[in-house]
This record gives structure tokens, C-alpha cells and sequence, in this order.
């Protein structure tokens, strides 16, 4: 879902995910995820075939991408931005523009830069306006990190995963699923994840607040490869309480980055 304040789409979704910014809650399980880089605590199976089907040469770690993004709303209300990933560094930027101008937030050398037009020098007016803060950057460096590094972010420190009991149907689909639960001081949100039991592909995921109808359930369609890694290329998200439709996030196309809005050595 593309950060924006001044779309009506990032008003809905912004707000739906509110309930999940406190820091017992999503917001800090996906800081902790992005920080973590170790094994998990629970090894799976079935956690291990899609890993194999999505990134099979594991280069989940040393990726280096620049993703363009698209995010529509109920109402087909779209816009376009930009996600640059150097996992090797942990380098991430996010782009987007309006009103004519480019805004840019991201990490560099473990430290925050913002960018607006290319320059450092911003007033706090434009900071508001342009989501150009460290919440705003927190949250999409949050957001896109934990979501699109998916399913390798299951292998993070923290991260219980086991093979569910039972086999579930989903929009008329029978799935092998992957139950995550976390350790405490990484979150407490529940997650499901939704195998295709020949391929191994991760079809589909859902989350809730312990309650099956809070939360929301995201449809994954296609693909797209980027450095050898399967990544879906539609996200199409729900409420789990109605299965009311939210919107769609949809991945344009992917580039190598050979470039950077700031140094990104070490």
C-alpha cells in the first residue's frame, strides 16, 4: 500500500493498520523482522519448500533492486512510487512525488536522509506535507521490508513457524498453511500463511489480532523475478470480518540498482 497522506487510499489503509502500530503490535514485529537476521526458532518443512521455490539461491540477502510500485483503491484511485533495496548494505530508499515534486525517505549507512527535489535542506511544512518524517519513514521502511521480503523474512529471529494442523480451503483453493506465531517481545499478531501443496508457491497470506475476524487477508497473483527471486506481483488485500475488498498493490517492474540517492557504502 503506497504511504501517502493525501490519497484517499492511504487514509483507509493507514487507519486499518493503526490498531497495529503500537509497539506490542505489527509495527514492532515488522521493526524486529527487519532488524534480525538470524535462523528461526522452529524449523519447518513445508517452510523450507517455499523458501526453495521463491528464492532458490538464497539472494534474499544480497538483493539490489529498484521496484516500481503501483497502489489502487476501491474507487481505482492509483499512484505509482518507487522502493530502492541493497540488502547487502541495508540501503532502502522510497520514492514517490506530488504536486510536481520528488520525495525521498530511506537509510544510508545505518542513518535516515530526506530528500525533496534532491535536497537536504527541507522546511518542517514540507516535511509534514511530503511524509518526509521519521514515522513516515519508519513505517514504509517497515512496511516494504517485512511484506515484499516475503517468504524469506520467516527466517528471521523470533519466528515461530509451524506446518498448521489441517489443510484450509481459501477462495476455493485447498492450501498447506504455515502457522507463525512470534516470541513476545517481537509481537502478537497471528499469521497464516497459504502453500500451493505441488508447487510450493505462497499463494496467499492473512493475519489477526487473536480474533479470526480483525485483520485482513492479501491475495497474491502472479509473478515477477527479480534476481532470481519469485516475488508475487499483485497483492490484492481484504478484511477477514466481510472479505471486502481493499485495494491493490501491484509490482510495475524491476530494474538492477546501480545507483543511489545517497552513498550506500559501509
Amino acid at each position: 500500500m503506497q504511504y501517502n497522506p493525501s490519497n484517499p487510499f492511504y487514509s483507509l489503509t493507514f487507519k486499518s493498520f493503526r490498531p497495529l502500530l503500537h509497539l506490542s503490535g505489527f509495527l514492532a514485529l515488522l521493526l524486529l523482522l527487519g532488524s534480525c537476521q538470524q535462523e528461526p526458532t522452529v524449523d519447518s518443512e513445508l517452510l523450507e519448500k517455499t523458501l526453495a521455490y521463491h528464492d532458490p539461491e538464497n539472494n534474499w540477502p544480497e538483493l539490489k533492486t529498484r521496484l516500481y510500485l503501483s497502489s489502487a483503491d476501491t474507487a481505482g484511485q492509483e499512484n505509482t512510487f518507487e522502493i530502492e533495496l541493497d540488502n547487502s548494505t541495508g540501503y532502502f530508499a522510497h520514492i514517490s512525488r506530488q504536486d510536481g515534486k520528488e520525495a525521498v525517505k530511506g537509510i544510508a549507512n545505518g542513518k535516515e536522509f530526506y530528500l525533496l527535489d534532491g535536497k537536504g535542506d527541507i522546511s518542517a511544512e514540507d516535511r509534514e506535507k511530503y511524509g518526509l518524517t521519521p514515522d513516515d519513514l519508519k513505517w514504509v521502511h517497515s512496511f516494504y521490508g517485512y511484506l515484499y521480503g516475503l517468504p524469506m523474512k520467516l527466517t528471521d529471529e523470533g519466528v515461530n513457524v509451524a506446518e498448521a494442523a489441517q489443510n484450509e480451503e481459501l477462495e476455493g483453493k485447498e492450501y498447506r498453511v504455515l502457522e507463525v506465531n512470534y516470541d513476545d517481545a517481537v509481537g502478537s499478531d497471528n499469521w497464516f500463511f497459504y502453500i500451493d501443496p505441488e508447487t510450493y508457491a505462497m499463494e496467499a497470506y492473512r493475519f489477526n489480532h487473536g480474533e479470526p475476524e480483525s485483520g485482513e487477508y492479501i491475495l497474491l497473483e502472479e509473478e515477477v523475478m527479480v534476481d532470481g527471486i519469485r516475488m508475487p506481483k499483485v497483492r490484492k488485500w481484504h478484511w477477514n470480518k466481510n472479505n471486502a475488498y481493499i485495494g491493490t498493490d501491484t509490482i510495475i517492474k524491476a530494474e538492477p540498482l546501480t545507483s543511489y540517492r545517497v552513498s550506500a557504502e559501509n
